[in-house]
């Protein structure tokens, strides 16, 4: 008889089996709120592109399980697993979004260790991908989900927290380099609110682009929220060196509309353009976000619906503009419409639930 592992698709399953059918075990080793967090979601769209070509089909977009709870004594953990066909590029977490250890040792300190996303500003990047559309290119390009480690302060209004963070670079991705070839990104992050109605998510960052060369990413995110209304605006700058000032930029917005309970509707756009110096042959490109030389404006409509009493159920359909001017060189324009939906289960709820 061979030992074969538990296909991931059975994990919530077997965890929720053994913390509901064995409590004596789980009281003696764990914490009563070890797992506050067991979930997956799903994301598939049908989407049709027309342009110089066109394209119609389904697309599996998003299956995600995750995992939260306290250890106990100021310990807590998150685990997010993006199950994809694929197996990793570049290490044994590279299909692991999150997967990280927080110690609190006290209300205004937080410290953090594992696989994290990169501590950035904006609200388009802070959001969980399963809940964006329209995508900007720097969101698409960006590989964000990095080993890190981090020291956060929290205020003592609540309102306001401070993170400093070093990751590994995402150019050991787009360079081919193994995760010991020692290049290094820091991030320092201001996440805030203003009053009532006002956040900010701002932030910036030293990317170690090879050895001892920097870009720096400078985002700027500002939401605004009203109890039916919302709108954020992100404001980017990327400079792959210090004389390459102003040539690397971008903004991203969104303003949703909540018409009833069930019913959003959304509206997004976004402009990016990068004049930098850098051969477009290099494979460092991708690592500009915006590759050089080119200019992406997007710009669609679209809405959310929630059946009543489906919370977790979601139905979407938007409608969008692309273009992307290159440099001395024609403009190429594409339309895009997709309608999707998205669905979760919360085992954590059912094995909790009295």
């Amino acid at each position: 008889m061979t030992n074969r592992p538990i296909r991931p698709l059975l994990f919530p399953f077997a965890i929720a089996f053994l913390l509901d059918f064995s409590p004596s075990v789980s009281a003696q080793f764990l914490p009563r709120d070890a797992l506050t967090r067991l979930k997956f979601e799903v994301r598939a769209d049908a989407e049709a592109w027309g342009g110089q070509s066109s394209t119609l089909g389904f697309h599996g977009r998003y299956f995600n399980i995750m995992a939260g709870g306290n250890l106990g004594n100021s310990f807590s953990y998150y685990f997010r697993q993006r199950m994809k066909p694929e197996a990793g590029s570049i290490a044994f977490f590279d299909n692991t979004d999150f997967l990280y250890l927080n110690y609190q040792p006290s209300p205004r300190w937080r410290l953090r260790f594992g696989k994290d996303a990169m501590a950035l500003g904006g609200f388009e990047y802070d959001a969980p991908p399963i809940d964006e559309y329209l995508t900007s290119e720097y969101w698409n390009n960006i590989y964000c989900f990095q080993l890190a480690a981090s020291a956060a302060y929290l205020f003592a209004d609540g309102r306001h927290t401070l993170t400093f963070q070093a990751s590994q670079s995402p150019y050991l991705r787009s360079l081919g380099l193994n995760w010991d070839d020692g290049l290094w990104a820091y991030n320092l992050q201001w996440g805030g609110a203003l009053g009532q109605h006002w956040q900010v998510l701002w932030s910036t960052s030293l990317i170690e682009r090879q050895r001892g060369t920097y870009m720096n990413l400078t985002m700027l995110g500002t939401r605004v929220a009203y109890q039916r209304w919302s709108l954020y605006l992100d404001l980017m700058h990327h400079a792959l060196g210090w004389n390459d000032w102003g040539r690397n930029y971008g903004g991203v917005l969104r303003s949703d509309l909540q018409l009833s309970p069930s019913l959003t509707l959304f509206v997004k756009g976004s402009c990016e353009k990068n004049t930098s110096k850098l051969d477009l042959a290099s494979p460092q490109w991708l690592d500009q976000l915006v590759p050089a030389g080119h200019t992406f404006t997007k710009g669609g409509l679209g809405c959310e619906y929630r059946p009543k009493g489906m919370e977790t159920v979601r139905l979407h359909c938007y409608a969008a503009l692309l273009f992307d001017h290159e440099y001395n060189a024609q403009t190429w324009r594409s339309f895009t419409f997709n309608m999707g939906a998205s669905w979760g289960i919360d085992f954590a709820t059912l094995i909790h639930k009295e």
